[in-house]
């Protein structure tokens, strides 16, 4: 087998396996099903990943790296961007790709198969969470000063945390809302609402 072949054979098995761990978590996941979904046999798996809790460790590293490239693309192509602009953009970002966001949350809250000696992302993008060190650019870039590594830290935390929880609550919408509070809930107002909280943290740093 070539070295084209084994690193196709490797790709399939990897996004067979995002697929199935995000529909069926990493207990209802198989080897054996993930083989099979993927084509090829239950010694190709262990040659590539050697386990299946390895081979989740990749699914989530390649989750966060697509995650952190993305954001960063969106900063380098907007160097000017505002903070409030950027996290609005995030949002969206999550919320066109609300079945990866709650699969990834599926993957993450697995009893098994994640541990805290665990690393994702690429090592130039680590801070804090995927796409982290983009977004601490920008808060520089707004703030115009020098800030300390913890405040940016918490700051890029708490804008990060809320727009993704945000966008997770509303791409899974599990009752109606009442009419009296849908104007409350709609895009135009959630996307004013982590405009807002990013001026109140920039405020706060």
């Amino acid at each position: 087998m070539t070295e084209t072949q084994l690193h196709e054979t490797k790709e399939k098995i990897l996004h067979t396996a995002r697929a199935l761990f995000a529909s069926k978590g990493y207990e209802g996941a198989s080897v054996r099903q993930i083989a099979a979904e993927a084509g090829v046999n239950i010694a190709a798996v262990n040659y590539h990943f050697m386990s299946k809790e390895k081979l989740f460790l990749q699914v989530i590293e390649l989750v966060f790296s697509e995650t952190s490239q993305h954001i960063r693309e969106r900063r380098n192509e907007r160097p000017e961007e505002k903070v409030e602009d950027l996290a609005v953009w995030i949002f969206g970002y999550f919320l066109e790709r609300s079945d990866i966001l709650r699969s990834v949350f599926q993957m993450l809250l697995s009893e098994k198969g994640w541990g805290p000696e665990s690393e994702c992302g690429d090592d130039d993008e680590k801070f804090g969470p995927p796409g982290g060190l983009a977004l601490a650019e920008a808060i520089q870039h707004d703030l115009a000063r020098e800030i300390s590594e913890a405040n940016m830290f918490w700051a890029v935390k708490m804008i990060f945390s809320n727009v993704v929880h945000l966008a997770l609550m509303y791409s899974n919408h599990f009752c109606q809302l009442p009419p009296e509070e849908q104007e409350f809930h709609d895009r135009a107002t959630l996307e004013a609402d982590i405009r807002r909280l990013a001026r109140v943290v920039l405020k706060d740093l």
